[in-house]
């Protein structure tokens, strides 16, 4: 598989371009791109170029302004692939045995995978294969563009992983589905990240 990291979103209730936030210095980007690039050889970046050698290419939406769903679209046209690894850049928390562990589930008579924690689905952690290209262009055609509307024209797998693989393995993972939506979110983040550099510190 191919992983794709989504960069090319406008921030809306962040303001600011959330790809170039930093926790302990290092860009919310180059956080996801060390995640993916662990774990899978060619690791892809929608919506803006980057000179990072372990991201194989760059390139932007084939549509513009219509959120995660068209850099979706955009990369299960070009990929060499059937199914793909997909991530927004607001998950800096996200690590290589997550991805591992979602893809063990993933089943081929579905057209994709996305997991739902007890916060909710995660569509921008999650897998879709290029079976999901005319269900998006349905999408596109009725002016839907959320995600899950995928799921209208096509099986996707909706994955209760805390009640799959059970309390105390979810514990070990669930840090990875930290979503960072907003400044709230973000200063929050920020505040837990520096106790825990001065727990370990002390």
């Amino acid at each position: 598989m191919n992983a794709y990291i989504l960069a090319g979103g406008k921030s809306t209730r962040m303001r600011k371009d959330k790809a170039l936030l930093k926790l302990g210095g290092i860009t919310f980007l180059d956080k996801t791109i060390e995640c993916t690039s662990q774990l899978f050889r060619d690791v892809y970046i929608v919506g803006r170029d980057h000179g990072d050698p372990r991201v194989k290419d760059s390139f932007p939406d084939i549509i513009d302004g219509i959120g995660p769903l068209g850099g979706i679209y955009t990369a299960l046209r070009r990929t060499n692939q059937e199914y793909n690894f997909f991530i927004g850049v607001d998950y800096p928390f996200a690590r290589p045995d997550s991805i591992a562990c979602l893809a063990k589930f993933l089943d081929h008579r579905y057209g994709g995978l996305i997991p739902i924690t007890p916060d909710g689905p995660h569509p921008l952690f999650a897998f879709y294969s290029k079976r999901c290209i005319p269900a998006i262009e349905k999408c596109l055609d009725e002016g839907r563009y959320e995600i899950r509307c995928i799921a209208r024209s096509i099986q996707i797998l909706f994955l209760d992983l805390f009640n799959t693989i059970g309390r105390d393995s979810f514990e070990g993972l669930k840090e990875s589905f930290l979503n960072i939506n907003s400044e709230r979110d973000y200063r929050e983040v920020k505040r837990h990240t520096r106790e825990t550099d001065k727990g370990k510190k002390s």
